[in-house]
């Protein structure tokens, strides 16, 4: 069998023809570069048609504005005869037959047909006004159009995953989904955000929906994934829809489209979006004369702190030098006058008074940042994709690079990524698709001396500007310590590498066996691999010479992962006069095998390498581990939908999964039922469709599975060892319950779906009621069993709520277009039933406050049946500042912290006969005055309220789009309303808890003899050792956390086709892009949505990996 392939370049006059052997092949692989591509058969070949660009008919394509439309398909119906438009969206169609119906679509318009009478064709394309002919995955090969849909699933485009630039896929659906939280809790690139569907099926909150991609389920989730893969990403909600993936969806369902080639000319797409990330620091800090200031203040007129003496180190460290101390730490000191001191005012040295003696300060300003944080850090992002094909083949492949810096000084994150997908027609009843990804990520998240984001960021924001951090050579110095501080100092005796690579292919074939019946069979492999080394050499442990530790300890760590899928599909999909039926049933295995290795080592004879080998060999200096584990499931599954006059649906979906991890309850059974009625086509409505075109009502409800609590073994029981008489044994550590089962979730759902006037605005609406029972819990055990507890199926969670999404296009004309998408859910979490225990609401955890009713008490958070799990923020209520010696209440006794604080004889009185032996101050002006609730004349621990919710009530996001001619301007944003956040971080800063950190200019405002109505309380040495202004949690820094954020901003313009045609390219876009611009929001805290519950005296902890405001350049063109 012989193919001729003629290739026509059109370079102005010039007609090049060459020929191959296999085009259908070469087709398939290359596209043959920017020309058009055309096959011919043999005369002894059954005949593949793609018609060249001359002949009879004739015609342009535009849309409503009068824009050409390029590279829409015109095909002759029923046949494989076709086009595609050129850059003018002109085209040319020979071997048409007068009378032959002609097919117009192009992504993003309404399919036209029209019927050819000999004359040259103008078509316009209408826009898809709204979502209703929009096609939806809902795995194994299913698709329906949105219209006739009867489940809650929701679906994310590639404008939306490519609009900015992202580390995760993630990243770009905060607020894009009605009902999905997603939370950022890093803003390091190559973070994975948490993800949670109404409300997560956990009695924390928590739960992620399982990721699917290309039919292949991820475990990793999105991490690592190009986002300009991805060609489209569905949502599933509702039991009738996430059953059809049984037990593992009781959390939701992610479904992940690649991208494929489409048929038509050769396409080339260069994408890239350079700019700069910036740190977003949550608090101004003093600079250095003014944390001296302060803490001066502070030393002189606090009660409790070390002496304010200019001639002795005391607090803070470095106070009270003459000369620079000898370990070099602060550029501070007292002014004598000497000139070695006066040689360094010259030298960016200042002068200052202090503000508690007659005393001169000499002092260099140092901003912990320019040696710790990149700021800004560049971001990179580059894609290259080749895609085209004809009607035997198609093909798609993606390169990508991304780089983005991190903000700690040697951070970084870079990804590598590649995707091919071929779909080639083996035969006319037989058709290949072939997926292959590969991604690299390497990076480092941490800096080696940090120990985690919070003590990086926390500490370098809160370092005194006063620490000395290069000498005045310029050379690095270690600071205070290792832990507090100069990350940067010999960085370089440090080595951390980390890489992951991942890689999936899927192979499947579809045979057409008869009109309307497939059969598929898919094979997919997962295999990924992390490896991980670290090494250090000889480093200083504090500024002294002989200061070095010498362990130089290595390690290394590896695993790998392999998931294999094999499924088989029978489908089928048939219309018979007014009933329309589709089917399927199939037969899936999953295989999961994960393997780990880890060793460390110590004391190598040299830094030069850093190899596990060259570690000591003595007792103890090595330590080496390994782990494996496999996990099965074996499933069985089916659907089927029936239509009766494209307006009355239903559908039933059901799945059995058998799972390994189980023992005695492997297999458990997983039904779903939808409904759904499209009124608006019943004749009683006629009247009415010129407002509402479109009704739909529909409804749900099914079941489904979860195992993700428990490991591949845990229902094994575990061993642990322990020593006895001096020797070595094993016995059980934790007791095995082979008869654990399946958690189960059953979801009931109602909705309604509206469009009006054409669909210029659409309304959708969904209420749902999910139910898991047989949750895992522990359950606790009698103290003669030997053992604390023992996990068993014995809890209840509901979540219920409403979610409701929107869209409008309010102005489309020739010249102008504005549209508006939206959503907003509401969400509440109820814990139904828990294990038995003997106490009220089988409480778990929870903090006992007085109800306000005497010396009545109950139990707040924690969890309890009947409430909301850890939704509430507890602490103690302030009545007042008190401004000035009249308003200290005689009698006031506060007996909540470990240090006790009175005011007046009575008070005093008081706490003697409460029989306190601990210290105790007196209360003074300036400071906080707690609440007693209960009316007894003291204030303990039982005196805390609840102070509000932590969790929004309400979520959502919405997007709109400005467009004029080729000018577009895109805005995204999101929102939560209805809780209270608490700024934790603000009040540890200035708490001065060990009395050397910096503190915010907030303390300008703080009260002194001068400034009585100040906002804050008076600013102390070591407030935790005193009256507890600031370290301790109360309503003072709780505010109210409703906030908008905007989440992205793009200015985009497309450049006309008259002049990307100089350049032989079909389209050409410049952009700029803002990410992470800002807030408008009732919250004291400057993230609203990103900072953490935390007080104490582990706030500091708290200044988690900011999310970096960024600025994109971008350029995309296609040739």
């Amino acid at each position: 069998m012989e193919y001729i392939v003629n290739f026509i370049i059109n370079i102005k006059k010039t007609v090049m023809l060459k020929r191959f052997r296999s085009v259908s092949m070469v087709l398939f692989l290359m596209g043959i570069s920017a020309g058009t591509a055309y096959a011919v058969a043999s005369p002894d070949v059954a005949a593949v048609k793609i018609t060249q660009q001359s002949g009879t008919c004739t015609g342009i394509v535009k849309d409503e504005t009068g824009e050409s439309v390029i590279g829409a398909s015109v095909v002759v119906k029923g046949t494989s005869n076709g086009v595609i438009t050129g850059l003018d969206g002109d085209f040319s169609l020979g071997n048409v037959k007068t009378g032959d119906i002609l097919q117009i679509s192009f992504v993003g318009y309404q399919t036209q047909e029209v019927k050819w009478e000999g004359k040259a064709l103008s078509i316009v394309l209408k826009e898809d006004a709204q979502t209703l002919d929009e096609v939806v995955v809902m795995g194994y090969g299913i698709k329906q159009k949105r219209g006739k849909l009867t489940n809650s699933i929701s679906k994310v485009g590639e404008e939306t995953l490519t609009m900015g630039s992202y580390g995760d896929p993630a990243q770009a659906l905060v607020g894009a989904v009605a009902g999905l939280k997603v939370k950022q809790t890093s803003g390091f690139a190559g973070s994975t955000p948490s993800i949670v569907l109404r409300g997560g099926t956990n009695f924390d909150g928590t739960g992620s929906p399982i990721v699917v991609v290309d039919g292949q389920i991820r475990p990793e989730g999105l991490s690592d994934l190009n986002s300009n893969d991805i060609e489209s990403m569905e949502i599933l909600k509702d039991a009738g829809a996430t059953a059809l993936y049984g037990a593992r969806a009781s959390n939701g369902v992610v479904l992940i489209t690649t991208k494929q080639g489409k048929a038509g000319k050769a396409a080339v797409t260069f994408n890239m979006k350079v700019g700069a990330q910036y740190f977003v620091k949550q608090y101004d800090m003093m600079d250095a004369e003014g944390y001296i200031y302060w803490m001066r203040k502070a030393l002189a007129n606090t009660p409790w702190a070390a002496s304010a003496n200019l001639n002795s180190a005391n607090h803070p460290a470095g106070i009270g030098r003459t000369q620079l101390d000898a370990s070099t730490i602060y550029n501070i000191m007292k002014y004598t006058g000497s000139a070695e001191q006066d040689a360094l005012l010259g030298k960016g040295w200042r002068l200052m008074d202090d503000p508690v003696s007659d005393a001169r300060i000499l002092y260099k300003d140092t901003d912990a940042f320019d040696y710790n944080v990149k700021n800004p850090a560049i971001t990179q992002d580059y894609n290259l994709s080749f895609s085209g094909g004809n009607d035997r083949g198609k093909y798609y492949a993606g390169l990508g690079y991304y780089d983005a810096d991190g903000f700690g000084v040697g951070t970084f994150y870079q990804r590598y990524s590649f995707s091919l997908t071929g779909n080639y027609k083996i035969a006319k009843w037989l058709e290949s698709t072939s997926i292959f990804n590969y991604n690299r990520a390497n990076y480092l998240a941490d800096n080696p001396r940090s120990q985690g984001d919070g003590r990086y960021f926390g500490r370098q924001m809160s370092m005194p500007p006063t620490m000395r951090l290069a000498d005045e050579e310029g050379n690095l110095l270690l600071g205070s310590s290792t832990a507090d501080g100069n990350f940067a100092y010999e960085l370089d005796r440090f080595i951390r590498e980390n890489q992951t690579d991942k890689f999936s292919m899927t192979q499947s074939l579809e045979a057409t066996l008869l009109k309307g019946l497939k059969l598929k069979g898919t094979m997919a492999w997962t295999y990924s691999e992390y490896l991980g080394e670290s090494f250090n050499k000889d480093y200083h442990t504090n500024q002294a010479e002989t200061a070095i530790d010498k362990t130089r300890s290595s390690s290394a760590s590896f695993y790998r992962t392999l998931g294999q899928t094999y499924n088989l599909v029978l489908s089928y999909d048939g219309t018979f006069g007014d009933h329309s039926i589709s089917a399927m049933a199939g037969t899936e295995y999953y295989n999961r095998g994960y393997k780990s290795f880890s060793a460390s080592g110590k004391d190598a004879p040299t830094g030069d390498f850093m190899d596990l080998g060259y570690t000591s060999t003595a007792e103890g200096a090595r330590v080496i581990d390994s782990a494996h584990e496999q996990q099965r499931i074996m499933s069985y599954f089916g659907r089927v939908q029936y239509d009766y006059l494209g307006r009355y649906i239903l559908a039933a979906t059901f799945r059995e999964d058998g799972y390994s991890s189980l023992i005695d309850n492997r297999w458990g059974f997983f039904p779903g039922v939808s409904l759904g009625w499209i009124f608006s086509q019943e004749g009683f409505f006629e009247n009415y469709t010129h407002i509402i075109n479109y009704g739909k009502v529909r409804a749900s409800f099914g079941l489904n599975g979860n195992a993700s609590g428990i490991g591949a073994y845990t229902l094994q029981g575990q061993y642990g060892a322990y020593t006895y008489n001096g020797n070595t044994g094993y016995r059980i550590s934790t007791l095995p319950n082979p008869s654990l089962r399946w958690e189960k979730t059953r979801t009931a759902e109602v909705g309604l779906d509206l469009g009006f006037q054409a669909n210029k605005y659409t309304l959708g609406f969904t209420f749902y009621d999910r139910l898991t029972s047989d949750k895992y819990a522990s359950l606790s055990l009698p103290k003669t069993t030997g053992f604390s507890s023992v996990t068993n199926n014995n809890g209840k969670f509901r979540n219920r709520g409403i979610e409701l999404e929107f869209g409008a296009n309010l102005i489309h004309n020739k010249d102008f277009h504005w549209d508006v998408k939206g959503n907003i859910s509401w969400n509440k979490n109820t814990i139904v039933e828990l294990p038995e225990n003997g106490l009220d609401r089988n409480r778990q955890g929870g903090t006992e406050i007085y109800t306000g009713n005497g010396d009545e008490t109950y139990f707040v958070g924690g969890l309890q049946e009947g409430k909301t799990p850890y939704d509430v923020m507890v602490g103690y209520g302030v009545v007042k500042m008190a401004r000035t010696a009249a308003d200290l209440p005689d009698g006031y006794c506060d007996v909540s912290q470990s240090v006790a604080v009175f005011s007046g004889e009575k008070g005093r009185q008081k706490l003697q006969e409460y029989g306190w032996t601990g210290m105790a101050y007196e209360l003074s002006p300036g400071d906080l005055i707690y609440e007693d609730r209960n009316g007894d004349g003291y204030i303990d621990q039982y005196d805390q309220k609840v102070i509000g919710n932590l969790v929004p009530k309400w979520n959502g996001g919405f997007n709109t789009t400005f467009s004029w001619k080729g000018l577009s301007l895109y805005a995204r944003f999101d929102f939560g309303l209805g809780f209270h956040s608490y700024d934790g971080l603000r009040q540890w800063i200035n708490g001065c808890g060990q009395g050397t950190y910096n503190m915010t200019t907030d303390m300008w405002d703080s009260w002194t003899e001068d400034n009585v109505n100040a906002k804050y309380p008076r600013y102390v040495w070591n407030d935790a050792g005193g009256t507890n202004n600031y370290i301790r949690t109360s309503e003072f820094w709780a505010s109210k956390g409703n906030y908008l954020a905007f989440r992205e901003l793009q200015l985009s313009y497309k450049v006309p086709a008259f002049i990307t045609q100089k350049f032989r390219c079909q389209e050409l876009t410049v952009s700029v892009t803002g990410q992470n611009l800002g807030y408008l929001t009732s919250s004291n805290c400057a993230i609203p949505d990103y900072i953490q519950y935390t007080s104490g005296s582990t706030a500091g902890y708290g200044a988690t990996y900011p999310l970096p405001r960024t600025v994109l350049f971008g350029l995309n063109v296609t040739f």
